[in-house]
């Protein structure tokens, strides 16, 4: 049981810790609530401003799995055919330490039909630090894992969004450089980031007076993976409530609960049961977000938003 125990927690840092490795982008449970997580075309969607805040710590009680944290911010603008957007983010794995910050554009095309059309851009860096000295290694002179060292990796993607004002489609490649040669003193070093493909769309429907019912699903796509599917069901009652119960193929069950706590602010939470051989070793995946809405366009006295946020 203890060879078990620590046999998972092992293989990752050894996988972590090679020379020449991959990073991928991190999963998230609740990116339907915040689009500008891997579409810049999302920018600007609605009038107003918002701003988001999440935390994801996935597989606990696994050491040196991934935490993730997040603070996005978007504004469309009145009489304008524009939206703005940034993201900020870290991702610690490991002896690994992401950092991110990007901007984006976007530019609105309003259809015969009442819809709307946009273009994104999103423009930035990748700083990642690794320090080598927390791996406990046989050969204590290896010059792979000598000290620490930090390393720039600038990236730009695109992505396109069709939207009404009960459904929306989406295709976005949000990073599309993929890698890069470091060179030391003694030896080369390859750092590969994965390209992922999304394509999302979902579809708000109306039960009755107070409840609506949105399906939608995510199609990830990512270089030397297998095709991955999330299969979400999201019910919203009086504006004020909702839950929402996620599939994500071979991986997770995840059961999400929404709080409107007032007009501004909107706090939700994921948990991801895990179903796949990871569950012996872990309790789950937790994930925690809070959205702040306002519009400064409107008078001071009455800047609320419409609410709920469905998409």
């Amino acid at each position: 049981m203890k060879l078990r125990k620590y046999l998972l927690p092992l293989l990752l840092v050894f996988i972590l810790a090679e020379a020449t490795y991959s990073q991928q982008k991190p999963v998230i449970s609740q990116y339907m609530f915040s689009g500008l997580l891997l579409n810049p075309a999302y920018a600007g969607r609605h009038d107003y401003t918002s701003f988001a805040a999440m935390y994801r710590d996935q597989w606990t009680n696994v050491p040196g799995a991934p935490k993730l944290t997040t603070f996005t911010g978007q504004t469309g603008y009145k009489d304008r055919s524009i939206g703005t957007g940034f993201l900020i983010s870290e991702d610690k794995i490991g002896v690994h330490n992401n950092l991110s910050i990007y901007g984006s554009y976007a530019y609105y095309i309003k259809m015969r039909n009442g819809a709307k059309f946009s273009m994104g851009l999103q423009g930035g860096v990748d700083i990642l630090r690794s320090d080598w000295t927390k791996l406990t290694i046989l050969d204590q002179n290896d010059p792979v894992f000598a000290g620490s060292e930090i390393n720039y990796f600038p990236n730009f993607g695109t992505g396109v969004f069709y939207y009404t004002e009960d459904f929306y489609l989406g295709f976005s490649v949000p990073y599309i450089l993929t890698g890069k040669k470091i060179q030391t003193e003694n030896f080369f070093r390859d750092v590969k980031h994965s390209r992922n493909y999304y394509l999302t769309a979902g579809k708000v429907i109306d039960l009755t007076e107070k409840l609506k019912f949105k399906p939608s699903f995510l199609l990830r796509i990512e270089d030397n993976m297998p095709l991955a599917v999330d299969l979400n069901a999201n019910l919203y009652y009086d504006e004020i409530i909702d839950i929402g119960v996620s599939y994500r193929q071979g991986d997770a069950i995840i059961g999400i609960l929404g709080l409107q706590l007032n007009k501004y602010l909107k706090f939700s939470y994921a948990y991801d049961y895990i179903t796949s051989k990871l569950t012996t070793y872990t309790n789950g995946s937790h994930e925690l977000m809070l959205q702040y809405r306002i519009n400064f366009s409107a008078p001071r006295h009455n800047r609320m938003c419409p609410q709920p946020q469905y998409f």
